[in-house]
Formats: structure tokens, sequence, C-alpha cells
């Protein structure tokens, strides 16, 4: 049983966590109106969400690993403090230019958030049920943010207005910054606080410049800048290699990726994480373009699978107590490659209730079986004073798999769609995007074999407690 002042601290960490992954997805129904109001360039819409996801998947390893050395708690009070100012600026913007800082600004802060969030919840719970039932909660409010970030930015633009997309972070951060003031409990610094400041700046800078390549690569005429992108961010992460080899302490211990657990669930969540967001993008645009959904209809057609991921993460980290994390995981994965199969025949003339939800639904329960899992063993075997890095590398994996994955599959869509962007050529483009995303799901489910069999499986002594 997990004592109520931890499972307080775990709902509130929960909820932060929450409140970031929506805000990735959260702008996209708001980009038309945004567009209108600040006079937008139709080149410069993509940054209102790069800006954001640049900075806080570049910066998540390197936030995990300055928590293990400073401590967690002043990371994370900082990070919320830092995250609520940023979204006060982008509701205010005037400006383009004052929108793009600020949304950088908040993935500065969302990564000294995210990172650390997690890593005060494996540290402060041994492994075994506690700690599955609260990465459980956490699996459910990473995988249905990014969802219900349809549903919420679609209600909040039409009936108030785009800019309270950001000011609804500001009551809702300056809670949690109370509650998390009052109940964590700090982790004392290390013996040896030193950060290698030149590892970070490379990891930082080889990822942004990554994340950019794929950005770039899905762009119309971007090609050329992808490329040099890709090149920096290869020179970069080359670099930073080299110099972590004779570093005492470096940014990102080798050691964790030659624990099975860590190794397969980082792969598995960069190739869920990629699929399942590449697909939900798929089905957003087939439900807008070729059905003619309007925003808030598209917000309303994902809450069925929102609420059921919510139901079922809770629920897979008890099957991972009892039956180990090896088979929820292969079970989770196998179900979204079912999912994405039944939606790989979507029809021009399609129909919702036939053609839509039951594949979601799949994508849904399969959603709900895999995260748990996949946090649970990203955590299991690392050591409390590499917690707050193992956690950064996970958030990692998934916001890098979905950057990767979006760019490859809407590479293939677009290829298969050819030109003429009519409703006949775009839907093949799709299904020809959502298949791909059934052979990665297939793919994710081979690696998650290799997860220990009993890794995340309660002992006898602790079902008989529990």
């Amino acid at each position: 049983m997990v004592e109520r002042r931890a499972a307080w601290t775990v709902i509130a960490l929960c909820a932060a966590q929450f409140m970031l992954i929506l805000d990735v997805v959260i702008i996209n129904v708001a980009v038309p109106s945004i567009r209108q109001d600040l006079g937008l360039l139709d080149s410069r819409i993509q940054l209102t969400a790069t800006a954001y996801t640049i900075t806080f998947g570049s910066l998540l390893i390197i936030s995990g690993r300055v928590g293990d050395l400073l401590g967690r708690k002043r990371l994370l009070l900082t990070g919320l403090t830092f995250f609520v100012a940023a979204s006060l600026g982008a509701g205010a913007a005037q400006v383009d230019w004052h929108l793009f800082v600020s949304r950088g600004l908040q993935g500065v802060g969302a990564a000294m958030v995210s990172a650390n969030a997690l890593a005060a919840i494996t540290a402060s719970l041994a492994e075994g049920p506690a700690r599955n039932w609260a990465l459980g909660l956490w699996a459910a409010v990473s995988s249905a943010g990014a969802i219900a970030g349809q549903l919420v930015g679609g209600a909040i633009t039409q009936f108030l207005g785009w800019r309270w997309i950001f000011f609804i972070n500001i009551p809702v951060g300056l809670a949690v910054v109370a509650v998390l003031a009052l109940l964590l409990r700090d982790t004392p610094a290390t013996n040896r606080p030193r950060i290698n400041l030149a590892g970070a700046f490379l990891l930082a800078g080889g990822l942004a410049s990554g994340i950019m390549a794929l950005t770039w690569l899905a762009e119309d005429g971007g090609r050329d800048r992808s490329l040099a992108a890709a090149i920096t961010a290869f020179v970069l992460l080359a670099s930073f290699a080299l110099v972590e080899r004779s570093e005492s302490t470096p940014v990102l211990r080798y050691a964790l990726l030659r624990l099975p657990g860590v190794r397969a669930a980082n792969a598995t969540l960069l190739l869920n994480a990629g699929a399942l967001g590449a697909t939900l993008f798929f089905l957003t645009l087939y439900l807008q373009i070729v059905l003619g959904y309007s925003p808030l209809a598209v917000g309303v057609a994902f809450a069925p699978i929102t609420l059921l991921i919510m139901l079922l993460s809770p629920r897979a980290a008890k099957l991972v107590t009892r039956f180990g994390a090896r088979r929820v995981l292969v079970s989770g994965l196998t179900v979204l490659a079912a999912g994405a199969l039944l939606l790989a025949r979507l029809p021009v003339h399609g129909d919702y209730w036939t053609d839509v939800l039951p594949g979601m639904l799949l994508l849904a329960i399969g959603s709900g079986l895999t995260y748990a899992p996949t946090y649970i063993a990203a955590s299991s075997g690392v050591t409390a004073e590499d917690q707050g890095a193992a956690s950064g590398l996970i958030n990692s994996a998934q916001e890098i798999g979905a950057a990767v994955c979006l760019a490859m599959l809407a590479l293939i869509a677009t290829t298969a769609a050819g030109p003429g962007g009519s409703a006949t050529s775009l839907a093949e483009g799709y299904r020809a995007g959502v298949l791909a995303a059934a052979a990665l799901f297939a793919i994710g489910a081979t690696i998650a074999v290799t997860v220990p069999r009993r890794l995340g499986q309660a002992t006898e002594a602790e079902k008989v407690a529990s």
C-alpha cells in the first residue's frame, strides 16, 4: 500500500505531467485562430509547435541528470514556475516572435519538470506493487494527455479563445507548485555535484538539431535544411560520445543502457509513441479534411479513447504486478498493431462509427496496456542516484520517437497520396501511413520479448501483503 502523503505527491506530479503533455498537442487545434490574430506567415506556423518540442525534447536527459546531482525538488519547483511564467507570456503574445520565444521557454520549464517528476516517483518508491501503481497513473496521464489535447484545445479555442490554452496553465501550475512545496520530500545533492557542461551542451544541441532535421524533412522545400540539421546533429552527438568517454561524471551513464529492461523500454517507447502519434495525426486529418469534421467535433471523436486509456493504464500496472512487464507489453503492442491494420482500410466516404471508432478503440486498449509496463521496465534495476537520468532518457525516447516516426510516416503518406490533394488521394496516403505504423508496432512487440520475464512481477510475499 502507498501512504497517503506519497499518494497525493504522486497525484500532484502526474497532474504536472498531464499539463506538460497537453501543451504538446493542444495548440494544433488553435493554430488557425492564432494565424488570423497574429498574422502568422504559413512558413512560420510550425514554430508554434516545434519551439516547444525542440527545447522540451532536447533538455530532458540533462534536466534529469541535474536533478540527480543537485536535488529534484529544487528543479521541479523552478521548472514549474518557469513554465507558468512562459505560459503567461505565450497567452499575452501580440506578435509572432513573442509567441515563439514563450513557447521555447515553456519547453525549458517542461523538461525540468517532466524528467524530475518521474524520477521523484521512481526514487521514492521501491520496485514492486506501490511503484507499479504510481507508474500506472503516470502512464495514464502521459498517454491520454496527448489525445485529450484535441478535445481540450478545441473546446477552449471555440468558447474562450486561443489565448486561454496558455492562461489555463497558470492556476493549475500554481496549485501544483503549492502542493509539491508542502508534500514533496527533497533529495540531497550528491557528494560530487559537478555537471559535465561540455557534454550537456553537445547533447542538447545534437538532440535539438536532430528534431529540427526531422521536422523539416516532411516540409515542402525543407529537404536542404533537414540535411544540414542532420549533419549538425551527427557531428554534435558524435562529439558528445567522445567527451562522455573520458568524463568521471557523465551526463548519461552508458551502464543504464546495459540494463535489459531500460534498453527494451526505450526502444519500444520510441516506436510506440511515434507510431501512435502518427496514426492519430492521420486520423485527425482524415476526420477534418476527408470527412469534414470541425475541430471541436474531432476532439469529441477522440474522447472515447482518452477515457479508455485513463481507465486501463492503472489496471495495466496491476497486470504487470501479477504477470510481469513482458507479457503485458507484448500484448499491448500486438493490439496496437491490430488496431492500425484495421484503420489502414479508411475509405473516402467513410463513417466514424464503423470505419474509425473500432480501430481507435483497439489503439486505446493497446496504448492503455503498453505505457505502464514501459515505464516500469525503464526504471527497474536503476540506482536512486541515476533515476533522473533514466527518467530523462525514457521521456526523450517518447518525444524523439514522436518526431522521428511522424516525419518518416508523413513522408510515406505524402508519397503514396501523390499530387492533386483530392479526398481520394489523401485517403490513400493516410492508409499507407497507418499501415507503416502497424509495422512499427509489430517491430516494437518483437523487441518487447527481450524484457526479462519476471520484471515488474510481485514476489509471493508482496502478493500476500497486497
